[in-house]
């Protein structure tokens, strides 16, 4: 059987034209579908978009069928599985035409080629046109800077760096800082144009991207903005305060722009691959709330380059928000519906994902800053290495909103945005906020360049995500996959360690105690009491699962030494009301004089405790504790926890009609039978 052989930073190209197939019948992998958003009859459309992959699925080669009979197809491997077939690919095709408002199916499936090779899109065919992107920076002092797509495409010549590269599309990656007319570069911004153009060069697409995110540690940098392509004005900005450690992006086309296209995914299948929960595909219809009316139009301020986006800017602020879940709650209800308004404002966020001051980028390296290169770094600024912070160049102005980010609250903003479109931003989008989860924890815990996760749970459960999922989707080859890889087998190693010993930590699967004092418990019925947040641990449960599902198997026993807890509160009915099982505090010991913990070990006396401190209730909306317990036992049901089903059961008993309830707010809308499924 033959395997991919990746080279160039794992792009392996597999084209399309005119094939012969063995003589069996390639097994479907996958259907997606492209629909046309135009009133028009399209021709000789081109497509990009990416692909996730079932293990051991493509072994041999991609192969397309459009209406039953072979397509053109350019296949960009980013990633493959440890089995050496495909996990991730970037899908680049030349469809021959689409009818009015109308939609065609592209069947990607594994086979065997003998394709006939047609040239590349060059630098040389592009460079023959009159294509430029040109970035302009004016500043309160009216210095001029500017970038040029042109020029740092002819001064990379062959050694600029390729993200596709085919028949069908070549995209290439440049940039360098924007320069005054003497050829002085800024010392503090950088320019990035991804440039991906077309077969025929008659269009091309240019990612745009502004950055003041250098290791040297620039304050807040205020200028006008324009971008002209061709000649021609496309985007304009003023007075924008570009803060410290951020970056913008802006997707502008050349030539005969935007295809008026729509790429469609199979969510069942992207679930199968484990690269997302299993959502419940079966909810019903439900009108939008006013809030997603609201985000859906993404108008106003938020929306422009250098907002917050759908997102609070003090995200550390307490109370339910849509992002605070597995993925946000307008990622989903784009996963679910697949419509285009709902994909635009999901990319959306990936987009803005970059406004927020959390990314790092190593001058020396060209890459993200790591605790490998500077093992006590602290971006917190109260370290022994912490940021050495220039002062603002310019002071932000009056309509200046300050965005903090917080490892506790913070959402999954690109991930996804990248599995649907393979655009290298997103990727670097997950990198950087990856990241962020090691360089702003305290290195004494974090052990150096080890990487332990410490502080709240949550905290511990949202990084594990960003970490995994920015592991999973990093290209064979580039030295960020074995970095958040490393990172995160230590975490699990640490606990395990920590929670199954030798010895134990409890046999209840108890983790993450605090006093009553420290969890803000007023007036409690005993001062003595150990809690913890339940919640919390729900986030990690399914945080850990997620990370089985991905391949880190070895998380799934962290994952179910706190299964004991949960599914145990919602299964000792005579002993433990189970209506108390997802409250704010959940009581699990006490503190002895002498400073160690008692921790309860019978369910008669934890359901005697807990109903000193909380009422029996199951809150009933889609965001409450009641749902992220819910898909904890799913969870637990995947894993083949004994009685997680029946705990789930539990739930949903007493959640008068959970499915409407899910439909209105999908974020915990997840089956049993996911990738990771016993």
């Amino acid at each position: 059987m033959r395997r991919f052989t990746l080279v160039r930073r794992c792009v392996s190209v597999l084209l399309v034209v005119g094939l012969s197939l063995a003589a069996r019948e390639p097994a479907l992998a996958v259907d997606v579908e492209v629909r046309s958003l135009s009133e028009k009859p399209l021709a000789n459309v081109p497509v990009t978009f990416g692909q996730v992959f079932k293990k051991g699925e493509i072994a041999d080669g991609i192969v397309a069928r459009l209406g039953g009979k072979p397509a053109a197809l350019q296949t960009d491997v980013k990633r493959l599985h440890d089995d050496r077939s495909v996990r991730f690919a970037v899908i680049s095709a030349r469809l021959p035409e689409v009818p009015p408002h109308g939609k065609v199916t592209l069947s990607l499936v594994n086979g065997m080629l003998r394709p006939a090779t047609p040239a590349a899109v060059s630098q040389a065919d592009l460079l023959k046109t009159d294509f430029d992107a040109v970035v302009t920076l004016t500043f309160p002092d009216e210095a001029v800077r500017q970038a040029s797509a042109r020029k740092m495409l002819e001064k990379a010549g062959e050694n600029a760096e390729r993200w596709l590269h085919g028949p069908v599309a070549t995209e290439w990656l440049l940039s360098g800082p924007p320069t005054d007319p003497q050829g002085k570069a800024d010392e503090d911004l950088h320019v990035q144009f991804q440039v991906r153009a077309f077969a025929g060069c008659r269009r091309a697409r240019v990612s745009v991207v502004v950055e003041n995110c250098w290791d040297t540690w620039a304050g807040n940098i205020r200028y006008d903005a324009s971008v002209t392509v061709g000649g021609k004005a496309v985007f304009s900005a003023k007075a924008v305060d570009h803060r410290r450690l951020s970056r913008w992006r802006k997707v502008v086309w050349w030539g005969d722009g935007r295809p008026p296209v729509h790429v469609v995914h199979d969510l069942p299948y992207l679930s199968s691959t484990g690269a997302l929960p299993r959502y419940d595909t079966s909810l019903p219809e439900v009108e939008q709330t006013w809030e997603q009316k609201k985000y859906i139009r993404m108008e106003g301020p938020d929306f422009r380059i250098m907002g917050r986006g759908a997102l609070t800017a003090y995200m550390p602020s307490t109370g339910g928000r849509p992002e605070i879940a597995p993925y946000p709650k307008w990622t989903v209800l784009y996963l679910l519906s697949m419509r285009p308004r709902e994909k635009t404002l999901a990319l959306a966020g990936g987009d803005l994902a970059a406004s927020w001051p959390v990314h790092v980028r190593a001058r020396k390296t060209g890459r993200v800053m790591t605790i490998d290169e500077r093992p006590q770094f602290w971006l917190n600024g109260r370290g022994k290495d912490k940021p050495a912070w220039k002062g603002d160049r310019h002071p932000p102005g009056p309509n200046y909103v300050k965005l903090t980010a917080d490892m506790a609250h913070q959402p999954s903003l690109a991930y996804v945005p990248y599995l649907v479109t393979g655009d290298f931003y997103y990727l670097e989008e997950a990198w950087f906020w990856a990241n962020y989860c090691l360089l702003n924890t305290w290195p004494h815990p974090r052990r150096g360049a080890d990487g332990i996760l410490s502080g709240q749970i949550r905290g511990n459960a949202w990084s594990l995500r960003n970490l995994a999922d920015a592991c999973w989707i990093t290209p064979e080859g580039r030295p960020e996959a074995a970095y958040f890889d490393k990172k995160i087998r230590n975490n699990l190693a640490d606990r395990i360690r920590r929670m199954l010993g030798p010895p134990e930590y409890n046999k209840m699967g108890f983790w993450g105690i605090r006093s009553t004092q420290n969890a803000r418990i007023q007036n409690p019925a005993n001062p003595d009491w150990m809690v913890i947040a339940p919640w919390e641990h729900d986030y990690l449960m399914w945080s850990l699962h997620h990370l089985v599902e991905l391949g880190w198997t070895e998380a799934g026993r962290a994952r179910d030494f706190l299964l004991r807890w949960r599914v145990g509160a919602l299964t000792n009915a005579q002993d433990f009301n189970p209506l108390l099982a997802t409250p704010y505090r959940f009581v699990v010991g006490e503190q002895c004089p002498d400073g160690e913990v008692t921790f309860y070990e019978d369910w008669k006396r934890l359901g005697r405790e807990n109903a000193r401190l909380s009422k029996p209730d199951l809150p009933n909306y889609g965001c409450s504790y009641a749902y992220s317990a819910r898909a904890a036992c799913v969870c637990g049901t995947d894993a083949g926890f004994p009685k997680a089903a029946a705990a789930a059961a539990v739930l949903e008993a007493n959640l008068p009609d959970f499915k409407n309830v899910m439909a209105k707010n999908p974020i915990w809308a997840i089956l049993p039978g996911g990738a990771a499924a016993k």
